[in-house]
C-alpha cells in the first residue's frame, strides 16, 4: 500500500527538559508490576503562531512523595508543526489535526524519547502507556474553565 501523506507536518521535535532517577528496589521483584502502578502526569499547551504551531509535552512518571522503587522520569518536549494549505479540509478538521493529532505525534515523540532513555537502565526500556487523549483534552478543558474562574474570581475582590 501507498500511504498518503497527511497535511499536518511535523518539522522538528526536541527535548527541552529531563530528568531521570533510578532507585532499586529493597528486594528483587517483577518492575513491570511495579511501573504499571508508576503515577503518571501528562500536560500539554498548544501555541499557534504565523509561522505554524507548537505543542509543549510534559511527562512525570513516577515522581511526587511516595515514589515507588525503579523510574523516576520527568520529560519535556516541543514539536513544530505546519498545516499543508488543503482546500479540501473543513475548519474543523483543520482545527482536528491541530490539536488532537498533533498532541497525539508529540506523545508519541515523548514515548520514543522515555523509551530510548530508559534503554539501558536497569530494569530495560520503560515504555509510555497508550493514552486516551481525548480524556486528555476533557481534563485540560476541565482545568482551565476552572482556573478561568478563579481568576475572574480574585480580580472582582471576591474571596
Amino acid at each position: 500500500m501507498k500511504p498518503q501523506m497527511s497535511p499536518l507536518v511535523l518539522n522538528d521535535f526536541a527535548i527541552i527538559n529531563c530528568n531521570f532517577k533510578f532507585t532499586a528496589p529493597l528486594e528483587i521483584t517483577d518492575i513491570r508490576k511495579i511501573a504499571e502502578e508508576y503515577p503518571l502526569d501528562i500536560d500539554f499547551a498548544i501555541i499557534k503562531e504565523n509561522d505554524g504551531t507548537r505543542v509543549f509535552i510534559k511527562a512525570g512518571i513516577n515522581n511526587g512523595d511516595n515514589k515507588l522503587p525503579g523510574y523516576s522520569i520527568f520529560a519535556e518536549g516541543a514539536a513544530i508543526f505546519e498545516l499543508k494549505s488543503v482546500s479540501s479540509l473543513s475548519e474543523e478538521d483543520k482545527k482536528s489535526l491541530l490539536q488532537y493529532s498533533a498532541v497525539s505525534i508529540a506523545i508519541n515523540s515523548l514515548r520514543g524519547f522515555i523509551s530510548s532513555l530508559t534503554a539501558n537502565a536497569p530494569f530495560g526500556k520503560y515504555i509510555l502507556p497508550s493514552i486516551d487523549v481525548n480524556n486528555l483534552f476533557q481534563q485540560k478543558f476541565a482545568m482551565e474553565k476552572k482556573d478561568t474562574k478563579v481568576r475572574k474570581k480574585k480580580l472582582s475582590g471576591k474571596n
